[in-house]
């Protein structure tokens, strides 16, 4: 693991997590497929770097901005905090992040 942060967030369960945050069947769906799908693609790693992020810049009030390309068709990075734009609130495809 080359991840430069701290062990509690590399050894943190990011998908118990962020199934954890959902609010109905809805949101678990979409959630777990895009679970799923990082973690076929070995990416569970950066979304514990992802959440590790967001909570360093929430301590230190580092402004981020709402979201930027294809990151905000991502359901777990709206969860996680990186984007601010619910992606099921607008019909995005969380396919065209991952292209």
């Amino acid at each position: 693991n080359n991840w430069f942060m701290p062990k509690e967030y590399i050894e943190f369960d990011i998908s118990k997590w962020v199934l954890e945050q959902c609010d109905g069947d809805t949101e678990l769906q979409r959630a777990g497929q895009e679970l799923m799908a990082f973690q076929e693609r070995n990416l569970l790693p950066l979304l514990n770097f992802m959440y590790y992020l967001v909570e360093t810049m929430k301590k230190h009030n580092i402004v981020w901005g709402v979201g930027r390309g294809s990151s905000v068709s991502s359901f777990v990075l709206y969860k996680i905090g990186i984007n601010r734009i619910n992606p099921i609130y607008y019909s995005l495809d969380f396919s065209e992040f991952l292209r």
